[in-house]
C-alpha cells in the first residue's frame, strides 16, 4: 500500500508539512490549550466560528454512502458542515478536524475556494491519501491537531510504550487516547519519526479486519470504531421551528408545513 505514502504531505512536501505543523500548533494554543481533543473537536469548531463572528450550522445524520465523510459549504453568510454520522466515530472526528482546516483557510487566509465550490471529503482521502495539495494539508493539519507531538510523547511515557519497538497493540492504545483512525495514528508516528517507513508500511498493510479483531480482544480503541447513535443534527432547524411555534411567529399553515418537512427529512434518513 505504498500509495498512501505518495499522498501524504510529510512525504510529498516536507517544508510545507512543517508550515502546517506551525499553523496547527498555533491554532491549538489559541483555541484548545493542553487538552486532548477527541470528540470535543465539534465544540472547538463551533467556538472558533463564533470567535470569528461567523454563524456555523452542523448537519449531522447518517447517509448510505459510506464513502462520503463530510462536506462544507457557505450559503447566506453561514458555514454549513455536513458530517456523515453513519461512519465510525474516529473517522467522524478526523473528518471534522479536516474540514476545520478548510474553514480556517477561508476565515484566516481569505481563501475563497470554500465559498466558490465548498469542500467534499471522501473516505479514500483519509484511507489512502490524496494528490490534491489542500486536501493533503487538511489531512496533515487534522492529524497534528488531534495528536500533538507533546501529548503523544507524554502519553507514550505515561503508558510505558517502548518507542524503539512500537507494535500494533501500542497503536491501539494510542488510538484509544487520541480517538483517531488506525492509519492516521500510524502516520502520526511516522511523521514524528517514532516508527520507520518500513514499520509504517507493514502496519498499514495489515487488513483492517485483523486490526478490528485486536480491538475486540484487547478492548482498546473499540469505542472509537463504533458507529454511535443519537448525534443527529439539522443545524438550527429544530430550534427555529420550536421557537416559531411557541411564539406563534408564523401562520399556522406555515408552521404545519415546516414541521411536516422536518418529519419527511427524518423519515428519509430513517431517524424515527
Amino acid at each position: 500500500m505504498a500509495s498512501i505514502f505518495d499522498g501524504i504531505l510529510y512525504k510529498r512536501d516536507p517544508k510545507r508539512f512543517e508550515q502546517i505543523r506551525e499553523i496547527a500548533t498555533g491554532f491549538s494554543c489559541f483555541y484548545i490549550g493542553q487538552n486532548i481533543i477527541q470528540d470535543d473537536i465539534f465544540t472547538v469548531i463551533e467556538n472558533y466560528a463564533r470567535t470569528k463572528e461567523m454563524p456555523l450550522e452542523w448537519l449531522r445524520f447518517p447517509i448510505e454512502d459510506k464513502e462520503l465523510c463530510a462536506c462544507t459549504f457557505i450559503r447566506g453568510g453561514r458555514i454549513f458542515v455536513m458530517l456523515n454520522s453513519g461512519i465510525p466515530m474516529s473517522k467522524q472526528i478526523f473528518a471534522a478536524a479536516h474540514e476545520l482546516y478548510h474553514i480556517r483557510c477561508f476565515l484566516e487566509d481569505d481563501d475563497r475556494e470554500l465559498a466558490r465550490s465548498g469542500s467534499i471529503l471522501n473516505s479514500t482521502t483519509i484511507e489512502t491519501g490524496t494528490t490534491e495539495q489542500e486536501e493533503m494539508e487538511a489531512n496533515a493539519f487534522a492529524g497534528i491537531l488531534l495528536v500533538p507531538v507533546e501529548a503523544l510523547e507524554q502519553q507514550i511515557r505515561i503508558y510505558q510504550i517502548d518507542k524503539t519497538s512500537i507494535e500494533v497493540d501500542d497503536v491501539l492504545s494510542l488510538m484509544e487516547i487520541f480517538a483517531t483512525p488506525y492509519k492516521a495514528m500510524v502516520l502520526r508516528l511516522l511523521e514524528e519519526q517514532m516508527i520507520s517507513d518500513s514499520q509504517a508500511r507493514k502496519m498499514i498493510d495489515i487488513p483492517f479486519a485483523v486490526i478490528q479483531k485486536r480491538m475486540r480482544i484487547t478492548d482498546k480503541a473499540k469505542r472509537w470504531d463504533m458507529i454511535p447513535s443519537g448525534y443527529v443534527k439539522f443545524g438550527s432547524l429544530l430550534e427555529n421551528l420550536t421557537v416559531n411555534t411557541e411564539q406563534e411567529s408564523l401562520p399556522q399553515s406555515r408552521l404545519k408545513s415546516d414541521w411536516q418537512k422536518l418529519e419527511r427529512i427524518k423519515k428519509m434518513y430513517e431517524l424515527e
